[in-house]
């Protein structure tokens, strides 16, 4: 007439972070356009050298170039840093870099 309920064994399971962490909408764009023109032509002329070795026969044309912009990359690496030395056994992810004074988002 009277059953014994067992209990149920709890045990811990890890969480998987991915579960966690929602996709972000857009990529922090590291990246800022060449606007000298003789650094964009220098880039340019070497490009197309390196390509031409590997293809004889092909035409390159050359529609943007754009260098690593040291100081967003900075930012990002100092960020990391700070709250890697406060919390080392989490993750985290950098979301938006903004330049004070200004609007822009990066």
């Amino acid at each position: 007439m009277f059953w014994v309920k067992r209990k149920k064994l709890i045990t811990d399971e890890p969480i998987m972070k991915s579960d966690l962490v929602k996709p972000l909408e857009h990529k922090i764009d590291f990246t800022e356009e060449v606007l000298d023109r003789e650094e964009h032509d220098e880039v340019a002329v070497i490009a197309s050298a390196i390509l031409s070795t590997s293809y004889d026969d092909a035409k390159v044309r050359v529609k943007s170039i754009r260098r690593v912009d040291q100081d967003k990359e900075a930012a990002a690496i100092i960020a990391a840093a700070v709250l890697a030395h406060d919390k080392p056994e989490s993750t985290f992810r950098l979301v938006r870099i903004t330049e004070e004074g200004s609007s822009k988002d990066a």
